[in-house]
């Protein structure tokens, strides 16, 4: 481990927030490090975002654009997959399924910046997509509550989260802006819908971020029959809560030991920033 660079990662699926999150983080720090992770179980086209890693490197150079693939199943797996059944008389599929792989991701992205001497990771989430009765589409992971417990997470690590397009304008303004800029726009990104008739159209395969179909199978109702998905701000709060003070911090804490590294010695290491990057003020 070394010097801390002034560089991010974003979890980087292709679509429009991650997308538009790049361009946004690119716009502050030397280096964006575009981070996908193929989580498995029922996701294909992990590679559908290339073309737009290459245009972000055509936009931006390519010595300040990293992408990387990164296989996240063995970490999806033990967050959630393990518990998925456990754990169904206390949470609903969304939060057992789609939460826990969020919980994953934000592993990974801990994981990466602190393996590679970053000054944080971002994702794309957005207060628009905020769960609530006229927002079906809505998912978890966007209330605030589990955004500033992932926040607070990585403080602990002396690592930032960064949540970049969380409070930048509508759906239409983010695509609008990356239209102007020349990005591929993911054709399902215009279907706020879901429903099956969106997947049965020759336009499906113009991807521009991998598919879950997993997801998509957990929200079966709601992408079927248009019935509203239970999600409870509480219930996900508590559940995020317990894997983030169990498994989560064993999986971070074995990921070094494997190479022989203690996470403590490095956490402390990065504290000790001379530039102070690491006060609460700071982002």
């Amino acid at each position: 481990m070394g010097l801390i660079k002034n560089d991010v990662a974003v979890m980087f699926s292709g679509g429009i927030d991650s997308l538009l999150a790049a361009v946004l983080l690119l716009q502050k720090y030397d280096r964006v490090h575009l981070i996908t992770f193929d989580k498995g179980y029922l996701e294909f086209g992990v590679k559908n975002n290339l073309p737009n890693v290459e245009r972000l490197r055509a936009a931006f150079g390519d010595n300040r654009v990293r992408h990387e693939i990164i296989d996240l199943k063995n970490v999806v797996k033990r967050i959630a997959v393990k518990t998925f059944f456990k754990d169904r008389k206390k949470y609903n599929a969304e939060t057992r399924w789609c939460v826990g792989c969020r919980v994953g991701m934000n592993t990974g992205g801990l994981l990466y910046a602190l393996e590679h001497d970053l000054l944080g990771y971002a994702d794309g989430s957005n207060r628009e997509q905020v769960p609530s009765p006229e927002n079906l589409t809505g998912t978890a992971e966007n209330y605030p509550s589990i955004v500033n417990r992932t926040k607070a997470l990585a403080a602990e690590y002396a690592v930032h989260f960064l949540t970049p397009t969380y409070e930048y304008g509508s759906r239409e303004d983010r695509r609008r802006r990356l239209s102007e800029l020349g990005f591929d726009i993911d054709f399902l990104s215009f279907d706020h819908s879901k429903k099956i008739s969106g997947m049965m159209t020759k336009e499906v395969v113009k991807r521009s971020q991998p598919m879950c179909f997993s997801g998509w199978l957990i929200h079966w109702k709601r992408n079927l029959l248009g019935r509203p998905v239970e999600q409870n701000e509480e219930m996900t709060v508590e559940y995020v809560s317990r894997k983030q003070a169990g498994v989560v911090r064993d999986v971070i804490r074995d990921h070094f030991a494997d190479k022989g590294l203690d996470i403590e010695a490095i956490v402390e290491a990065r504290k000790a920033d001379p530039l102070g990057r690491f006060e609460p003020s700071f982002v």
